[in-house]
């Protein structure tokens, strides 16, 4: 990372969900939401990354289930069935290139960001990722996740 971007990247403190300190990373952009290997934590059962704070440069483990999240704010949105979206709609969404598109409802805000609940917890949301909202087989719009 540091040859390709120029910048260093410092090892901090790996938590826990409870704010402790159980580790050492080695540079949080290292990490992404929902790894499990290469973390060199020697815990008595399976953690995985649930969330990075950047301007912290925390990383913090939980328990699988603690990736599973029902809500997603994103920004920077592209409408392309509709010129904006003015009240809340029903959409089939997805948050990874392979996955499923699973129903939500998605709201405006005043700033231009868009509100997504999905109607079943997805599985490690990810700030800086795409979300596409589709009705039927037509894309409506996307964002860019920013939790």
């Amino acid at each position: 990372m540091e040859r390709y971007t120029g910048k260093l990247y410092p090892t901090d403190d790996i938590l826990d969900l409870f704010w402790q300190a159980i580790g050492r990373h080695q540079g949080a952009v290292r990490y992404t939401i929902g790894q499990r290997k290469g973390l060199g934590l020697a815990m008595n059962k399976p953690v995985y990354v649930c969330r990075k704070d950047m301007a912290e440069n925390t990383v913090t483990v939980g328990p699988e289930q603690s990736l599973y999240n029902r809500e997603l704010w994103a920004d920077d949105v592209n409408w392309i069935a509709i010129d904006r979206l003015s009240a809340p709609m029903r959409v089939r969404a997805k948050i990874r290139y392979r996955q499923t598109e699973w129903p939500a409802a998605v709201y405006p805000d005043e700033w231009g960001k868009i509100r997504l609940l999905f109607d079943k917890p997805q599985r490690a949301i990810t700030a800086g990722q795409a979300v596409v909202l589709y009705v039927g087989d037509t894309v409506v719009g996307g964002g860019t996740i920013c939790l």
